[in-house]
């Protein structure tokens, strides 16, 4: 089977941690014998289209001159069109050149998947002529539809060429279909997490993986992409409040790496930026820190590093952002703080730290 894949980003190379839930998804879908091209916004700079077995990667142009266009990728369009309004003209010439690309370039396929509401589901919906679409929704795109002018019409046509939705959580469901105004047994709803890299294994002891990595003491891991939403710089200072030594481990990339660097060396926070990680060196940092933090303002959705964390047994501290509770609540070596209060993720640190101090979350 041929499936065709609508998305505002996807990876520009191997390593790029944009849409890379996406490009884990589409390998699995190889893997599974089926083939997959992917229609993307185009980036700014020129480079080479990433090459992957069975993924046909096409880029969208949408403004020209190219340097026009900023809406995606970096930060991601949320933080992309708040820091500059003007921006939000690329979404819409994007979902012009988006629909143009899928008429010419997605005929042949048996399916679509779009990731994103508006503008990939809107697009797909208008697209599918008949064939199975699965659209998948996160919380950005559902905030907005149930805000914008104009969001229910656009949220019913989205339902209208959607065989299936994926939702992150039950909530952002029900907010899509009361924006909607639909009743949500006319479209099969899933409601689950994105696709995770799972565990592989690794011939090293976790005593041998720390001193291999050059961990210390009790440390910190916080993996995903180095954007505000993240609230990476909360975590900082949190640990800079402490009153006994925590070392972090940040893996990842992204425009805000740079200041992040200089606000840990300002507050002398013991963190070491590791860059993008994937596969083994990934899997060797998850096995050997003692806790992941997921510090998510209230913008950000469902980080998949929590259920890769929970895979591996590995303790987690997050905010009760998005639908990280939904989904984590129940999870016996989480802690849950609000979102944006170093307060009470400096306290749920101190009470990690000492719960393994005194060996209740000893991992082996």
């Amino acid at each position: 089977m041929k499936i065709g894949l609508l998305t505002t980003g996807f990876p520009r190379f191997e390593g790029d941690c944009t849409g890379v839930f996406l490009l884990t998804m589409a390998r699995r879908l190889v893997e599974h014998g089926h083939t997959v091209r992917v229609l993307a916004p185009e980036p700014r700079r020129p480079g080479p289209v990433p090459q992957w077995p069975g993924i046909e990667v096409s880029w969208v142009p949408y403004a020209r001159p190219r340097a026009w266009q900023q809406t995606f990728y970096g930060s991601g369009a949320p933080d992309n069109v708040r820091l500059q309004p003007a921006r939000w003209a690329g979404a819409a010439s994007f979902s012009v050149a988006l629909s143009r690309a899928s008429g010419q370039q997605l005929t042949d396929c048996d399916a679509l998947v779009s990731s994103w509401c508006i503008p990939s589901g809107w697009v797909g919906s208008q697209t599918a002529a008949g064939r199975p679409h699965l659209c998948i929704c996160h919380a950005t795109d559902i905030r907005w539809l149930s805000k914008m002018p104009g969001g229910g019409a656009i949220a019913r046509g989205i339902a209208a060429g959607a065989t299936s939705m994926w939702f992150l959580s039950e909530a952002l469901r029900d907010v899509f279909f009361e924006t909607a105004s639909l009743d949500q047994s006319l479209v099969t709803a899933h409601v689950g997490p994105m696709p995770v890299e799972l565990p592989i294994p690794l011939p090293e002891s976790r005593a041998e993986l720390r001193r291999r990595l050059g961990i210390e003491g009790f440390t910190l891991l916080c993996l995903g992409r180095l954007v505000p939403v993240k609230g990476i710089d909360q975590l900082l200072h949190a640990v800079a409040a402490l009153p006994e030594p925590i070392s972090v481990r940040v893996a990842g990339d992204g425009p805000e790496r740079r200041k992040l660097q200089f606000l840990a060396q300002q507050l002398a926070v013991n963190a070491t930026f590791e860059g993008w990680v994937t596969g083994e060196r990934k899997e060797a940092l998850l096995r050997a820190c003692d806790a992941i933090v997921v510090p998510s303002r209230p913008q950000d959705g469902l980080p998949t590093v929590l259920f890769e964390a929970r895979a591996r047994a590995l303790p987690i501290i997050a905010t009760e952002a998005g639908a990280i509770a939904e989904h984590t609540r129940d999870h016996a070596d989480a802690l849950l703080v609000p979102p944006n209060d170093r307060a009470a993720l400096s306290q749920a640190i101190r009470q990690l730290r000492a719960e393994h101090a005194a060996g209740q979350t000893l991992r082996v």
